[in-house]
């Protein structure tokens, strides 16, 4: 099963959300937005990236989630890119179900959502450039251990637990098909907590696979310390570490959706 998580990219442009952007923006055929009840639990794993919201066929589904979170997928962007806003932005849980033409792409979905939440939500915001901490990958002196996906294959993400003796998971075996280096920033950001900037070069689609073993000191399959190693020493690049400008979103305003919405 595909995975899908949250990320966030570079943008040194200045830019206002406003209504008069939607005119022509991409927009689901149709959308539904049901306020939970208060006090619902969030899903298991959602805090920490671990979500899919998006279908073959060009459906989205979003089970208990905030706008909060909502924003920072269809933005690609981390918590720590963009204000608060209200404190119901981070706490109200709604339940969207909605239905792109064709099979739409994880991008396109992004734009639709977008609109959405300027339609729905009356998300207004304007952007600033801040300067965070990133982690830059590029190329280092040997190739790196990626493959050309296969005519077949599909885009996706799978990470399958390694079983040992008694059933218990030694390892997680994480495979990427059809996936761009540009695209580890959606896998991986949130678990570091840092935008990743590819700096390789390499804009194509490729195959790959990671082993993550978690140890007593870091039970966390995805610890940080873990996803550096891997790109490093299991794909051949080169890691850095830097502070450098990042995209920014200040709310400026945005409203609740009643029940029926």
């Amino acid at each position: 099963m595909k995975r899908t998580f949250l990320a966030a990219v570079l943008g040194l442009s200045v830019h206002h959300g406003h209504c008069q952007d939607l005119e022509h923006a991409p927009a689901f055929e149709v959308a539904s937005i049901t306020p939970c009840k208060p006090g619902t639990p969030e899903p298991p794993g959602q805090s920490g990236g671990m979500f899919q919201f998006t279908y073959p066929g060009g459906r989205f589904n979003a089970n208990a989630t905030t706008l909060k979170l909502l924003m920072e997928w269809a933005y690609s962007i981390l918590p720590a890119q963009h204000s608060d806003g209200p404190g119901w932005v981070a706490n109200d849980r709604y339940d969207i179900v909605a239905k792109a033409e064709g099979n739409a792409t994880d991008a396109e979905m992004k734009r639709m959502l977008q609109t959405l939440l300027a339609e729905r939500f009356k998300l207004k915001f304007h952007r600033e450039t801040r300067e965070f901490p990133v982690v830059v990958i590029s190329l280092g002196k040997t190739a790196p251990k990626l493959f050309p996906p296969k005519d077949e294959e599909k885009r996706t993400l799978r990470i399958e637990p390694q079983m040992g003796p008694n059933q218990k998971v030694i390892s997680w075996h994480v495979v990427a098909t059809r996936y761009s280096l540009a695209q580890l920033n959606d896998t991986f950001a949130r678990q570091l907590g840092r935008v990743i900037v590819n700096q390789t070069g390499m804009d194509g689609d490729f195959d790959f696979t990671l082993e993550m073993t978690p140890d007593e000191d870091r039970p966390n399959p995805l610890d940080p310390t873990f996803i550096l190693a891997a790109l490093r020493d299991q794909l051949g690049l080169t890691v850095k570490s830097q502070k450098a400008p990042v995209d920014y979103l200040v709310i400026d305003s945005v409203e609740k959706v009643a029940a029926g919405n």
